[in-house]
């Protein structure tokens, strides 16, 4: 199991996502970092594999060359920016090993800027990118286009048109962050719903 992180010039958020891998109770995994922009080797020990990238590739770009460089037959989605509670991956592995599929993620889940909360709803045909775990050979063959947007919207589409996508409700497992450096800005539709105390 390969956890890929791709991050740029987010210092203040990268110890907690490696705090969140940490406390995964899924034994046989690594931490995949793709770095550019900030140079974080101070933020990681010897446990974590860490790769600075030349220049600043596309999203799409970046994901494919983690995959590329990554050494376990599954690979799950580990943002900078969210977090996962200890049980997330075996959530998952647990999810693709009994439905066969190639492709599993959330897609439903809590998002928070500190302050409030929203619960983004979607059906089980879409999954959150953040959240997204699937077979190394399935990406093998269905590679992330190169761009810096969406490349997780084309990707989740492929799965699901080709049958190989089974996605749920994260619950309490996983929840996202809002702030201004966001790849994708929120744009706060109907399917998002502010939560109450």
């Amino acid at each position: 199991m390969t956890c890929l992180c791709l991050t740029r010039n987010r210092r203040q958020w990268l110890p907690k996502a490696i705090e969140c891998y940490r406390r995964q109770t899924y034994p046989n995994r690594e931490l995949l970092i793709l770095a550019d922009g900030d140079d974080v080797r101070d933020l990681v020990d010897d446990s974590i594999r860490l790769v600075h990238t030349e220049g600043h590739p596309e999203i799409g770009e970046k994901r494919n060359m983690g995959c590329e460089l990554s050494r376990g037959s599954i690979i799950a989605h580990w943002d900078d920016d969210d977090h996962s509670e200890p049980g997330r991956l075996s959530d998952q592995v647990e999810r693709l090993a009994d439905s066969g599929k190639a492709v599993t993620g959330y897609h439903t889940m809590r998002f928070t800027d500190g302050a409030k909360w929203w619960l983004f709803w979607s059906l089980p045909h879409r999954a959150c990118g953040t959240s997204l775990m699937y077979k190394r050979e399935w990406w093998d063959r269905n590679r992330f286009p190169a761009k810096q947007i969406g490349e997780d919207v084309d990707f989740v589409t492929t799965a699901h048109n080709a049958g190989e996508l089974i996605s749920v409700d994260a619950r309490d497992l996983m929840h996202a962050s809002i702030h201004p450096g966001n790849t994708s800005p929120r744009i706060f539709t109907r399917q998002w719903t502010e939560l109450t105390a």
